[in-house]
């Protein structure tokens, strides 16, 4: 007569299971405490809702125009794809703190452009970004007596100011140079950086609101 057969079924529970109820629960509730805390991760860290604030902080407006035919609000994919289609070399910088619903997004994005030309004049270009629009653009020419001519002929706003400095406002932009100051012997002297920039005041203003209110906040990027 053959032996009856001593292997559990798989799925039969272990005797432990069978014998000590308190075990069991401790178990259970140890795998639903475990079950809890992925939802809650998934649905916090993983997928936040976004801050209530978040369309006052990422939202377009009408561009205003800034250096060459480049505008205020301009994307940075619209930008690299322009200097790709013209074969103009550049490097982008992006920094991109973690989504989170306890602030607005602070996305920023850095394309510089070395050997850029302006008016003619060869420089370096250095463009900002805020939540994927551009805000700034800052241009250093390398032939200053030759530019500094050419910057007044195409913008009749940049007058000669008897500091060397101007600085206008034209809607929500503000253009300054220190091209005139930084010709002068004094300036030279002082190997004075030139410079134009041209600043979009609504994003800029936008900037500083965020640093100001939610500067304390966890994983914003260091500046």
């Amino acid at each position: 007569m053959a032996a009856p057969d001593d292997k559990k079924h798989w799925l039969e529970p272990p005797e432990w299971w069978k014998k000590a109820k308190p075990l069991r629960w401790l178990t259970i509730l140890a795998i639903l405490f475990v079950a809890v805390s992925v939802l809650y991760t998934a649905k916090v860290v993983i997928a936040p809702g976004p801050h209530a604030e978040t369309q006052k902080f990422t939202a377009a407006a009408e561009p205003a125009p800034m250096i060459d035919q480049l505008k205020s609000y301009d994307s940075v994919a619209s930008v690299t794809a322009r200097f790709d289609a013209a074969k103009v070399k550049y490097a982008l910088t992006s920094v991109r703190p973690a989504a989170s619903s306890k602030y607005p997004p602070r996305d920023t994005d850095t394309i510089v452009v070395q050997g850029y030309a302006h008016l003619g004049v060869p420089g370096n270009l250095r463009l900002e970004f805020f939540n994927d629009r551009l805000f700034e653009a800052t241009f250093v020419p390398s032939e200053l007596d030759e530019y500094v001519d050419k910057l007044h002929a195409a913008d009749k706003r940049l007058k000669r100011e008897r500091d060397g400095r101007t600085e206008i406002l034209a809607g929500p932009m503000r253009i300054a140079t220190n091209v005139d100051f930084a010709s002068t012997d004094t300036g030279l002297n002082l190997q004075t950086k030139p410079y134009v920039i041209w600043q979009d005041q609504r994003l800029k203003d936008l900037l500083d609101e965020w640093d100001r209110r939610f500067v304390a906040i966890p994983g914003k990027p260091a500046q």
